[in-house]
Protein backbone atom coordinates (compact mmCIF):
# COMPACT_ATOMS: atom_id res chain seq x y z
CA UNK A 1 0.00 0.00 0.00
CA UNK A 2 2.68 2.22 1.09
CA UNK A 3 4.47 1.94 -2.61
CA UNK A 4 1.11 2.16 -4.54
CA UNK A 5 0.82 5.51 -2.29
CA UNK A 6 4.56 6.48 -4.18
CA UNK A 7 3.61 4.79 -7.81
CA UNK A 8 0.65 6.61 -8.37
CA UNK A 9 1.99 10.36 -8.64
CA UNK A 10 4.91 9.23 -9.66
CA UNK A 11 3.67 7.72 -12.91
CA UNK A 12 1.11 9.44 -13.17
CA UNK A 13 2.30 13.61 -13.43
CA UNK A 14 5.93 12.73 -14.08
CA UNK A 15 5.66 13.62 -17.28
CA UNK A 16 4.01 16.49 -16.71
CA UNK A 17 7.40 16.82 -14.41
CA UNK A 18 9.70 16.23 -17.21
CA UNK A 19 7.56 19.19 -19.25
CA UNK A 20 8.41 21.52 -16.61
CA UNK A 21 11.60 21.09 -16.64
CA UNK A 22 12.56 21.79 -19.93
CA UNK A 23 10.53 24.92 -19.54
CA UNK A 24 11.07 26.66 -16.30
CA UNK A 25 14.46 27.47 -14.46
CA UNK A 26 15.94 23.99 -13.55
CA UNK A 27 17.32 25.73 -10.20
CA UNK A 28 14.40 27.38 -9.47
CA UNK A 29 12.36 24.14 -9.86
CA UNK A 30 15.29 21.83 -8.01
CA UNK A 31 15.41 24.16 -4.67
CA UNK A 32 11.05 24.00 -4.84
CA UNK A 33 11.13 20.14 -4.50
CA UNK A 34 14.48 19.86 -1.88
CA UNK A 35 11.91 21.72 0.43
CA UNK A 36 9.00 19.90 -0.27
CA UNK A 37 11.11 16.42 0.56
CA UNK A 38 11.95 18.59 3.70
CA UNK A 39 8.40 18.95 4.89
CA UNK A 40 7.75 15.27 4.25
CA UNK A 41 10.56 14.17 6.33
CA UNK A 42 9.14 17.37 9.47
CA UNK A 43 5.66 15.39 9.18
CA UNK A 44 7.13 11.67 9.88
CA UNK A 45 9.56 13.42 12.47
CA UNK A 46 6.73 15.27 14.39
CA UNK A 47 4.57 11.79 13.80
CA UNK A 48 7.15 9.21 15.56
CA UNK A 49 7.39 11.73 18.15
CA UNK A 50 3.89 11.65 19.46
CA UNK A 51 3.04 7.83 18.35
CA UNK A 52 3.21 5.13 15.64
CA UNK A 53 2.06 5.93 12.75
CA UNK A 54 -1.03 4.42 11.05
CA UNK A 55 -0.77 3.21 7.79
CA UNK A 56 -2.87 5.44 6.30
CA UNK A 57 -0.57 8.19 7.38
CA UNK A 58 2.56 6.48 6.11
CA UNK A 59 0.76 5.88 2.71
CA UNK A 60 -0.57 9.46 2.67
CA UNK A 61 3.42 10.07 2.75
CA UNK A 62 4.25 8.04 0.23
CA UNK A 63 2.15 9.90 -2.12
CA UNK A 64 3.40 13.34 -1.42
CA UNK A 65 6.48 11.85 -1.65
CA UNK A 66 6.14 10.24 -4.73
CA UNK A 67 4.40 13.42 -5.73
CA UNK A 68 7.39 15.28 -5.58
CA UNK A 69 9.97 13.08 -7.15
CA UNK A 70 7.39 13.30 -10.33
CA UNK A 71 9.16 16.50 -10.66
CA UNK A 72 12.08 16.46 -8.54
CA UNK A 73 14.06 13.53 -10.89
CA UNK A 74 13.23 14.44 -14.22
CA UNK A 75 14.41 18.10 -13.52
CA UNK A 76 17.22 16.97 -11.55
CA UNK A 77 18.32 14.48 -14.11
CA UNK A 78 18.28 17.74 -16.97
CA UNK A 79 19.97 19.76 -14.81
CA UNK A 80 23.33 17.21 -14.60
CA UNK A 81 23.03 17.05 -18.22
CA UNK A 82 23.38 20.71 -18.65
CA UNK A 83 26.46 20.92 -16.24
CA UNK A 84 28.21 20.09 -19.40
CA UNK A 85 28.76 19.65 -22.74
CA UNK A 86 27.30 16.65 -24.06
CA UNK A 87 30.32 14.27 -24.78
CA UNK A 88 30.19 14.42 -20.66
CA UNK A 89 26.97 13.87 -20.12
CA UNK A 90 27.04 10.05 -19.72
CA UNK A 91 30.04 10.54 -17.28
CA UNK A 92 28.82 12.84 -15.09
CA UNK A 93 25.53 11.77 -14.54
CA UNK A 94 27.45 8.34 -13.67
CA UNK A 95 29.34 10.62 -10.63
CA UNK A 96 26.15 11.91 -9.81
CA UNK A 97 25.28 8.64 -9.23
CA UNK A 98 28.64 7.61 -7.06
CA UNK A 99 27.56 10.32 -4.74
CA UNK A 100 24.42 8.93 -4.82
CA UNK A 101 25.29 4.94 -3.62
CA UNK A 102 28.18 6.93 -1.15
CA UNK A 103 25.10 8.32 0.92
CA UNK A 104 23.16 5.43 0.56
CA UNK A 105 25.41 3.88 2.19
CA UNK A 106 26.69 6.05 5.04
CA UNK A 107 23.22 6.65 5.70
CA UNK A 108 22.09 2.84 6.00
CA UNK A 109 25.03 2.34 8.02
CA UNK A 110 24.13 5.90 10.42
CA UNK A 111 20.26 4.76 10.52
CA UNK A 112 21.24 1.35 11.78
CA UNK A 113 22.45 3.52 15.11
CA UNK A 114 20.17 6.15 15.01
CA UNK A 115 16.66 3.87 14.81
CA UNK A 116 18.14 2.11 18.09
CA UNK A 117 19.51 4.63 20.23
CA UNK A 118 17.83 5.48 23.62
CA UNK A 119 19.98 7.58 25.86
CA UNK A 120 18.74 9.23 29.28
CA UNK A 121 18.55 12.64 28.02
CA UNK A 122 17.86 11.53 24.16
CA UNK A 123 14.49 10.63 23.37
CA UNK A 124 14.05 8.42 19.81
CA UNK A 125 10.73 7.57 20.37
CA UNK A 126 9.92 5.33 16.81
CA UNK A 127 13.52 5.94 15.60
CA UNK A 128 12.52 9.54 14.96
CA UNK A 129 16.15 10.77 15.18
CA UNK A 130 16.97 9.48 11.54
CA UNK A 131 14.12 11.61 10.35
CA UNK A 132 15.23 14.62 11.62
CA UNK A 133 19.37 13.39 11.13
CA UNK A 134 17.41 13.09 7.44
CA UNK A 135 15.72 16.99 7.39
CA UNK A 136 19.20 18.50 8.87
CA UNK A 137 21.20 16.62 5.68
CA UNK A 138 18.97 18.07 3.53
CA UNK A 139 18.74 21.53 4.16
CA UNK A 140 22.46 22.48 2.32
CA UNK A 141 20.67 21.53 -0.92
CA UNK A 142 18.47 23.94 -1.05
CA UNK A 143 21.15 26.52 -1.20
CA UNK A 144 24.28 23.94 -3.11
CA UNK A 145 22.67 23.97 -6.41
CA UNK A 146 24.93 24.00 -8.91
CA UNK A 147 24.58 26.77 -12.33
CA UNK A 148 24.16 24.85 -15.80
CA UNK A 149 26.03 25.68 -19.16
CA UNK A 150 23.76 28.23 -21.57
CA UNK A 151 21.24 26.06 -23.11
CA UNK A 152 18.61 27.50 -25.21
CA UNK A 153 15.12 26.63 -23.60
CA UNK A 154 11.46 26.76 -25.34
CA UNK A 155 9.08 29.66 -24.14
CA UNK A 156 5.44 28.60 -23.26
CA UNK A 157 3.29 31.62 -25.19
CA UNK A 158 0.29 30.27 -23.11
CA UNK A 159 -1.01 32.72 -21.34
CA UNK A 160 -4.24 30.93 -18.93
CA UNK A 161 -3.93 27.92 -17.15
CA UNK A 162 -6.34 25.78 -19.49
CA UNK A 163 -3.55 26.50 -22.57
CA UNK A 164 -0.71 25.90 -20.96
CA UNK A 165 -2.12 22.12 -19.66
CA UNK A 166 -3.06 21.61 -23.43
CA UNK A 167 0.69 22.63 -24.58
CA UNK A 168 2.08 20.72 -22.13
CA UNK A 169 -0.27 17.53 -23.37
CA UNK A 170 0.72 18.30 -26.80
CA UNK A 171 4.59 18.10 -25.84
CA UNK A 172 4.25 15.24 -24.04
CA UNK A 173 2.44 13.79 -27.11
CA UNK A 174 6.03 15.31 -29.51
CA UNK A 175 8.06 13.52 -26.85
CA UNK A 176 6.63 10.62 -27.50
CA UNK A 177 6.65 10.59 -31.20
CA UNK A 178 10.40 11.56 -30.90
CA UNK A 179 11.09 8.74 -28.91
CA UNK A 180 9.29 6.06 -31.00
CA UNK A 181 11.19 7.38 -33.94
CA UNK A 182 14.72 7.43 -32.84
CA UNK A 183 14.84 3.59 -33.10
CA UNK A 184 18.10 3.09 -30.85
CA UNK A 185 16.61 5.26 -28.09
CA UNK A 186 13.40 2.82 -28.36
CA UNK A 187 15.65 0.11 -27.49
CA UNK A 188 17.19 1.42 -24.54
CA UNK A 189 14.06 2.66 -23.51
CA UNK A 190 12.33 -0.69 -23.53
CA UNK A 191 15.70 -2.66 -21.93
CA UNK A 192 15.18 0.10 -19.55
CA UNK A 193 11.70 -0.54 -18.76
CA UNK A 194 12.52 -4.54 -18.53
CA UNK A 195 14.99 -4.18 -15.68
CA UNK A 196 12.60 -1.85 -14.02
CA UNK A 197 9.69 -3.21 -13.62
CA UNK A 198 11.14 -7.14 -13.76
CA UNK A 199 14.63 -6.53 -11.95
CA UNK A 200 14.01 -3.60 -9.13
CA UNK A 201 11.17 -5.06 -7.02
CA UNK A 202 13.77 -7.28 -5.76
CA UNK A 203 15.40 -4.10 -3.95
CA UNK A 204 12.17 -2.42 -3.67
CA UNK A 205 10.64 -5.09 -1.07
CA UNK A 206 13.86 -6.33 0.53
CA UNK A 207 12.17 -4.61 3.52
CA UNK A 208 10.49 -7.92 3.48
CA UNK A 209 13.14 -9.58 2.75
CA UNK A 210 15.46 -8.56 5.26
CA UNK A 211 12.32 -9.08 7.68
CA UNK A 212 11.12 -12.76 7.01
CA UNK A 213 14.43 -14.36 6.18
CA UNK A 214 15.68 -16.79 8.67
CA UNK A 215 18.47 -15.21 10.32
CA UNK A 216 19.35 -15.50 13.41
CA UNK A 217 20.05 -11.59 13.65
CA UNK A 218 17.61 -9.14 14.76
CA UNK A 219 15.42 -7.85 11.61
CA UNK A 220 16.47 -4.57 11.98
CA UNK A 221 19.92 -5.01 12.14
CA UNK A 222 19.73 -7.38 9.04
CA UNK A 223 18.03 -4.96 6.98
CA UNK A 224 20.23 -1.95 7.39
CA UNK A 225 23.11 -4.07 7.01
CA UNK A 226 21.27 -5.10 3.78
CA UNK A 227 20.67 -1.48 2.41
CA UNK A 228 24.39 -0.98 2.90
CA UNK A 229 25.83 -3.81 1.03
CA UNK A 230 23.06 -2.63 -1.41
CA UNK A 231 24.23 0.72 -1.45
CA UNK A 232 28.08 0.02 -1.59
CA UNK A 233 27.76 -2.15 -4.35
CA UNK A 234 25.66 0.84 -6.31
CA UNK A 235 28.54 2.74 -5.54
CA UNK A 236 31.34 0.25 -7.09
CA UNK A 237 29.01 -0.14 -9.71
CA UNK A 238 29.15 3.94 -10.23
CA UNK A 239 32.59 3.94 -10.15
CA UNK A 240 32.95 1.47 -12.95
CA UNK A 241 30.04 3.12 -14.89
CA UNK A 242 31.90 6.25 -15.15
CA UNK A 243 35.05 3.98 -16.46
CA UNK A 244 32.81 2.62 -18.94
CA UNK A 245 31.28 5.54 -20.08
CA UNK A 246 34.68 7.01 -21.64
CA UNK A 247 35.66 3.45 -22.90
CA UNK A 248 33.21 0.44 -23.74
CA UNK A 249 30.11 2.46 -24.51
CA UNK A 250 29.96 1.54 -27.94
CA UNK A 251 29.76 -2.85 -26.78
CA UNK A 252 25.66 -2.37 -26.46
CA UNK A 253 25.93 -6.20 -25.59
CA UNK A 254 27.75 -5.38 -22.23
CA UNK A 255 24.24 -4.65 -20.95
CA UNK A 256 22.94 -8.18 -21.69
CA UNK A 257 26.11 -9.16 -19.06
CA UNK A 258 24.59 -7.00 -16.49
CA UNK A 259 21.12 -7.49 -17.28
CA UNK A 260 22.36 -11.65 -16.64
CA UNK A 261 24.80 -10.62 -13.86
CA UNK A 262 21.97 -9.01 -11.70
CA UNK A 263 19.23 -12.20 -11.92
CA UNK A 264 22.07 -14.74 -10.99
CA UNK A 265 23.19 -12.71 -7.84
CA UNK A 266 19.93 -11.83 -6.97
CA UNK A 267 18.49 -15.34 -7.45
CA UNK A 268 21.24 -16.37 -5.23
CA UNK A 269 20.33 -13.89 -2.25
CA UNK A 270 17.28 -15.73 -2.85
CA UNK A 271 18.87 -18.99 -2.10
CA UNK A 272 21.80 -18.56 0.39
CA UNK A 273 21.53 -18.68 3.88
CA UNK A 274 24.77 -17.38 5.52
CA UNK A 275 24.80 -14.27 6.29
CA UNK A 276 28.04 -13.10 4.98
CA UNK A 277 27.39 -14.90 1.87
CA UNK A 278 24.09 -12.73 1.72
CA UNK A 279 25.49 -9.07 1.89
CA UNK A 280 28.00 -9.99 -0.60
CA UNK A 281 25.48 -11.65 -3.51
CA UNK A 282 23.47 -8.28 -2.07
CA UNK A 283 26.30 -6.37 -2.86
CA UNK A 284 26.89 -7.35 -6.17
CA UNK A 285 23.36 -7.39 -6.78
CA UNK A 286 23.51 -3.50 -6.17
CA UNK A 287 26.41 -3.34 -8.49
CA UNK A 288 24.33 -4.98 -11.50
CA UNK A 289 21.42 -2.91 -10.70
CA UNK A 290 23.68 0.40 -10.99
CA UNK A 291 25.62 -0.95 -14.31
CA UNK A 292 22.29 -1.99 -15.97
CA UNK A 293 20.12 0.69 -14.98
CA UNK A 294 22.12 3.88 -14.30
CA UNK A 295 24.03 3.75 -17.28
CA UNK A 296 20.96 3.24 -19.61
CA UNK A 297 19.74 6.15 -18.05
CA UNK A 298 22.88 8.20 -18.31
CA UNK A 299 23.37 6.90 -22.17
CA UNK A 300 19.58 7.86 -22.99
CA UNK A 301 20.15 11.33 -21.66
CA UNK A 302 23.37 11.73 -23.73
CA UNK A 303 21.75 10.64 -27.02
CA UNK A 304 18.49 12.84 -26.88
CA UNK A 305 18.53 15.84 -27.89
CA UNK A 306 18.96 19.29 -25.44
CA UNK A 307 15.38 20.31 -25.57
CA UNK A 308 14.26 16.94 -25.04
CA UNK A 309 16.49 15.67 -21.89
CA UNK A 310 13.87 16.93 -19.34
CA UNK A 311 10.97 15.26 -21.64
CA UNK A 312 12.87 12.02 -22.01
CA UNK A 313 13.71 12.25 -18.12
CA UNK A 314 10.34 12.38 -17.64
CA UNK A 315 9.88 8.85 -19.65
CA UNK A 316 12.65 7.05 -18.10
CA UNK A 317 11.11 8.01 -14.25
CA UNK A 318 7.65 7.26 -15.78
CA UNK A 319 9.71 3.34 -16.43
CA UNK A 320 10.26 4.11 -13.01
CA UNK A 321 7.15 4.64 -11.55
CA UNK A 322 5.76 1.41 -13.41
CA UNK A 323 8.96 -0.07 -11.54
CA UNK A 324 7.12 0.75 -8.70
CA UNK A 325 3.71 -0.08 -9.66
CA UNK A 326 5.14 -3.42 -10.77
CA UNK A 327 6.97 -3.83 -7.34
CA UNK A 328 3.45 -2.66 -5.22
CA UNK A 329 1.45 -5.84 -7.32
CA UNK A 330 4.37 -7.98 -6.25
CA UNK A 331 4.01 -7.36 -2.47
CA UNK A 332 0.32 -7.88 -2.91
CA UNK A 333 0.84 -11.39 -4.57
CA UNK A 334 3.19 -12.23 -1.65
CA UNK A 335 1.18 -10.94 0.97
CA UNK A 336 -2.12 -13.27 -0.60
CA UNK A 337 0.62 -16.11 -1.09
CA UNK A 338 1.54 -16.05 2.51
CA UNK A 339 -1.10 -17.56 4.61
CA UNK A 340 0.68 -17.21 7.98
CA UNK A 341 4.21 -15.59 9.33
CA UNK A 342 5.88 -18.78 8.48
CA UNK A 343 5.67 -19.27 4.61
CA UNK A 344 6.25 -15.52 3.82
CA UNK A 345 9.54 -15.56 3.10
CA UNK A 346 9.03 -18.90 0.59
CA UNK A 347 6.22 -16.19 -0.92
CA UNK A 348 8.62 -13.38 -1.44
CA UNK A 349 11.36 -16.65 -2.92
CA UNK A 350 8.72 -17.81 -4.94
CA UNK A 351 7.77 -13.93 -6.76
CA UNK A 352 11.01 -12.78 -7.37
CA UNK A 353 12.45 -16.15 -9.01
CA UNK A 354 9.42 -15.70 -11.79
CA UNK A 355 10.45 -12.18 -11.72
CA UNK A 356 13.94 -12.76 -12.39
CA UNK A 357 13.32 -15.71 -14.75
CA UNK A 358 11.16 -13.68 -16.98
CA UNK A 359 13.93 -10.92 -16.83
CA UNK A 360 16.44 -13.36 -17.89
CA UNK A 361 14.16 -14.91 -21.00
CA UNK A 362 13.16 -11.20 -22.11
CA UNK A 363 16.75 -10.26 -22.44
CA UNK A 364 17.42 -13.25 -24.92
CA UNK A 365 14.38 -12.94 -26.61
CA UNK A 366 15.83 -8.92 -27.10
CA UNK A 367 19.51 -10.02 -27.96
CA UNK A 368 18.95 -9.43 -31.50
CA UNK A 369 18.10 -5.76 -31.04
CA UNK A 370 19.98 -5.03 -28.59
CA UNK A 371 23.09 -5.88 -30.94
CA UNK A 372 22.13 -4.05 -33.50
CA UNK A 373 22.13 -0.50 -31.08
CA UNK A 374 24.28 2.11 -32.59
CA UNK A 375 25.51 4.19 -30.00
CA UNK A 376 27.28 7.46 -30.70
CA UNK A 377 30.45 8.05 -27.90
CA UNK A 378 29.22 10.68 -25.67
Amino acid sequence: MVTIGYAIPQTVLVLFGGVTSDFINKQTLYRICQILYILVGLALYIACRYDLPPLWFLTLISFLGGLTVAFSSPNKTSLISNLVPTSQVTSTQEFFYFASGLGWVLGSLVASQLISIEFLSISNPHGSLAFLFYIVGMIPSIFLVPKTIKIETAAISANTFERKITHAITDIRKSFQYLRENVDLNILARTLGMILILGMPFTYLLSIYAHSHPTLYPSSQFFSHVYAALGAGNLVGAILGIVLAKSLMKRATLFVYFIFGLCIFAISALLLYQYWEILLTVLLVGLFTSLSTNLLKGLIQSQAAEDMRGRIAGFTQLLGGFSSMSAALAGFVIHHLSNHENKLYFAYESVQLVLLGLLAVLTLLSLPSIMKLRINPQ
